[in-house]
């Protein structure tokens, strides 16, 4: 079961057990939902959502309703529900780091893609996986370490995801020649995850370049996702940064794609760029003074 397998004349990741399960998953999911999506379609296509202004046009799609989520749903009152529920909801119900009081942002993004709370063990395997992943090229560190410090740090992010592109499973698919459509998300899904793999290690070494006079601070495969991602920053020994950290990235982990980073990434994803073009552009959004940098001033 664990040996390594081929795929289209190429040698493919090892079989891993957490991956199979998910994609089972998220297969069971597609098979339910598809038939919902065809009788929306032939019931409601024609339907009317609502009046379009000159104003909202120029104003760049303001308050347009436009958007179809099944992730998640953001209301100006309530706040984000993922697959339904609420984010006391989630902290509650989501899988928790020994100790700690902080549904895990590992688990949301398994819930987000299944509808399914994850258990302890499936969270446990997910975080062997994204550890087995996250490993940068050498090539991908040598370029960070060569950017000048005064070089902004979402520069150097949107910089190295596009050096880690060279890696994409689905970018290497689609140019076999041998992809069928209805695989399209197989291979999207191995570069998501080792994109989420990756990018804590890639953000990590970006911050103590700049901050930290280039001291890095080794991955440490015992942690889970995000207390890994705040040890390697380490700014703080206290448990409490890690569970801060945790948080942050939890209540961040989806956002119906309708601000800036989230439209884009959906935008450039559906030109068939793989997520390594998607996810760099959204960072390149997220980098705007009226979205990230918000939070940030």
């Amino acid at each position: 079961m664990h040996q390594a397998f081929r795929l289209h004349g190429r040698q493919r990741r090892a079989f891993s057990a957490v991956v199979d399960t998910l994609k089972s998953k998220i297969q069971g999911l597609a098979d339910k939902k598809a038939p919902q999506l065809t009788a929306l379609r032939k019931e409601h296509g024609n339907k009317v959502l609502g009046e379009t202004t000159v104003g909202q046009c120029i104003g760049g799609m303001r308050g347009i309703t436009c958007l179809v989520s099944e992730t998640s749903l953001l209301d100006p009152m309530e706040g984000i529900r993922y697959r339904g529920r609420t984010l006391q909801e989630c902290m509650d119900q989501l899988p928790k780091a020994p100790g700690s009081k902080i549904g895990l942002p590992e688990a949301s993004f398994w819930l987000l893609l299944t509808d399914e709370m994850p258990s302890d063990a499936e969270v446990k395997a997910l975080n062997e996986e994204l550890h087995k992943r996250s490993t940068l090229p050498q090539s991908v560190v040598t370029m960070i370490d060569s950017l000048p410090k005064e070089t902004h740090p979402m520069t150097q992010l949107s910089m190295g995801l596009l050096a880690l592109q060279p890696t994409s499973e689905f970018g290497k698919a689609y140019r076999s020649g041998n992809l069928k459509k209805t695989d399209y998300w197989v291979y999207t899904l191995e570069d998501a995850l080792s994109l989420v793999a990756k990018v804590p290690v890639l953000a990590a070494r970006i911050f103590r370049n700049v901050f930290m006079e280039g001291k890095h601070i080794p991955s440490d495969p015992s942690l889970d996702w995000a207390g890994n991602y705040a040890q390697m920053l380490g700014v703080s020994d206290d448990a409490l940064f890690k569970d801060v950290t945790r948080l942050y990235l939890m209540l961040h982990a989806d956002h119906e794609a309708g601000n800036v980073s989230a439209h884009t990434t959906h935008l450039v994803g559906s030109a068939l760029s793989d997520p390594y073009y998607a996810y760099a552009a959204g960072v390149c959004g997220l980098a705007g003074p009226l979205h990230g940098p918000a939070n940030q001033e």
